[in-house]
């Protein structure tokens, strides 16, 4: 149990370390609100889409694939995203919230700390069949984000609007785009100057990220967030999680599959939901606190479900 602990540590703690080290910059004055927000405009457009289409580009679909476990997940993802968006509507009467609560909820931050983890707990062996729920995860994440984060972006709905934003989002069409080219077989690899340019994009886009999310960060942004933060904290690594585990775990699913069940539906709030609520008009102070407090209990979290589950014999 030491070893899923540690690699629980290891996956969170750099995570902190970077928060922290934007974090410092930003009280030594070193960089501004403007900056930030140009930052964070460059971080969502070029290099976080870059890195997603190649995760999704690169995920070896046809190496493993565990039919019951896509099925679950391309079901209780979206089943998860919609109970999150009609409990942030009850609870918070903030419209600039219910999007960011409803996002932190339900979208987790599973390539960054999901394959550290599953190859941690399960081997290499598992690299394959957590490629493929990685092509799956990332358009239903980002798809429901941007829907979420549009839904309250102004005082009217406008349903027009909404629907360009979200085709003309850099995250969805990165996506779409990396299937697209994986199913009309274009080899990308073949272009070596290509594929390393982008590698060398998409490694910057994490780091920047959580850069930019640290410098934004303020302390008493976690007062001001209230029961909308916790309530959002407690879904996010309890309560979805554990209705998506009992649920998996009642038709069958066990083993791998029911650990990549427990990232896709526990793991901490996605880095990159900061950014996207700050680039569509969300709360980004409730965002930010949101991704830190998730990342920071994540490892407890995390580490109790692994024990449990194997005490259970279910991995």
């Amino acid at each position: 149990m030491l070893n899923h602990m540690l690699a629980a540590v290891n996956a969170v703690l750099p995570t902190f370390l970077i928060i922290a080290l934007g974090f410092f910059i930003r009280r030594r004055g070193m960089v501004d609100e403007r900056s930030l927000t140009k930052f964070n405009s460059v971080a969502f457009r070029v290099f976080l889409a870059c890195q997603i289409f190649l995760n999704v580009y690169n995920s070896q679909l046809g190496e493993a694939f565990d039919l019951k476990l896509v099925i679950f997940t391309a079901i209780g993802l979206p089943l998860a995203g919609l109970l999150s968006l009609l409990l942030s509507i009850l609870v918070e009467p903030r419209r600039d919230r219910r999007g960011v609560m409803a996002q932190g909820m339900f979208r987790g931050n599973f390539v960054l700390l999901g394959m550290p983890l599953i190859l941690s707990l399960f081997g290499p062996d598992a690299a394959g069949l957590t490629a493929v729920m990685i092509a799956i995860n990332i358009p239903i994440y980002n798809v429901l984000s941007v829907i979420f984060l549009e839904l309250f972006a102004g005082g009217e709905i406008n349903t027009k609007k909404m629907l360009r934003d979200i085709a003309t989002n850099p995250l969805i069409d990165a996506t779409f785009l990396a299937l697209l080219f994986k199913l009309l077989r274009i080899p990308l690899d073949r272009v070596p100057i290509l594929m390393s340019t982008m590698g060398s994009v998409a490694a910057v886009a994490t780091p920047l990220c959580l850069f930019i999310l640290g410098a934004s960060f303020t302390p008493s942004s976690i007062g001001s967030g209230g029961k909308s933060l916790w309530i959002t904290v407690a879904m996010k690594l309890l309560i979805l999680p554990g209705a998506a585990i009992a649920s998996a775990a009642a038709i069958g699913i066990r083993g791998l599959a029911l650990g990549l069940v427990l990232l896709s539906f526990g793991a901490p709030t996605a880095v990159t939901s900061y950014n996207m609520a700050r680039e569509l008009g969300g709360d980004a102070e409730l965002a930010a606190s949101i991704v830190v407090v998730d990342t920071a209990l994540s490892c407890l979290t995390l580490f109790a479900w692994i024990v449990l589950l194997k005490t259970l014999g279910l991995f």
